[in-house]
């Protein structure tokens, strides 16, 4: 089906405005007499649109004096976001000490559990990828195959959770992480959704 012309401008000026993302820092709000009612109340209506609500909100809320009323900055801010927290969560992985991943072998069967860090890698290129494309389809593509790699690393976790003690709470930490991201590029796709109907 065609995208009308109207909504095809539309599209188009929000995925090339995303262009900068990258290349700046957010600017989070200080306190909360930076943050006005009105920008709160745009993201929590915004939010509505996706699927973790909760998490939308808070997430977002912290720059609501960045994003205020603008559909590009919310997107822009949200995909900077899930950005953010998957480059700490590789960070995270990668320093795992081998100690930990030798020890994990006992009760983590699955081999795919020490692909993680490839996954990360290759989500976190797909969400660049989606700062460069022109297009809706192809934006949400990209942002759609991150998703897919966080499942798939949030999955390859879930199996090590015969692990006890110390180990335990890592890979649990390791799985909030990863489920937290792969929600994280589900509201990002709704929101940018809920912009290109309108």
């Amino acid at each position: 089906m065609s995208i009308p012309m109207a909504k095809h401008y539309k599209v188009l000026f929000l995925v090339l405005s995303i262009s900068y993302l990258f290349s700046g820092e957010l600017t989070s709000a200080s306190t909360a007499t930076t943050t006005t009612k009105k920008a709160l109340s745009f993201i929590k209506s915004s939010c509505k649109t996706t699927t973790y609500r909760s998490l939308c909100v808070h997430s977002l809320s912290t720059y609501a004096n960045t994003i205020q009323t603008n559909p590009q900055c919310l997107i822009k801010t949200a995909l900077a976001v899930t950005m953010k927290h998957a480059q700490s969560t590789k960070l995270f992985v990668s320093h795992l000490k081998n100690s930990q991943f030798r020890t994990l072998q006992d009760c983590a069967p699955d081999p795919y559990v020490y692909d993680t860090d490839r996954r990360l890698t290759e989500a976190i290129l797909e969400l660049k990828l989606s700062d460069s494309e022109s297009g809706q389809s192809q934006f949400l593509s990209h942002v759609s195959k991150a998703q897919a790699l966080f499942i798939s690393a949030s999955d390859d976790w879930d199996v090590v959770n015969t692990c006890s003690g110390r180990l335990s709470c890592t890979t649990k930490a390791v799985q909030a992480r990863v489920v937290n991201l792969r929600k994280e590029t589900s509201n990002v796709m709704s929101l940018f959704n809920a912009f290109a109907k309108e």
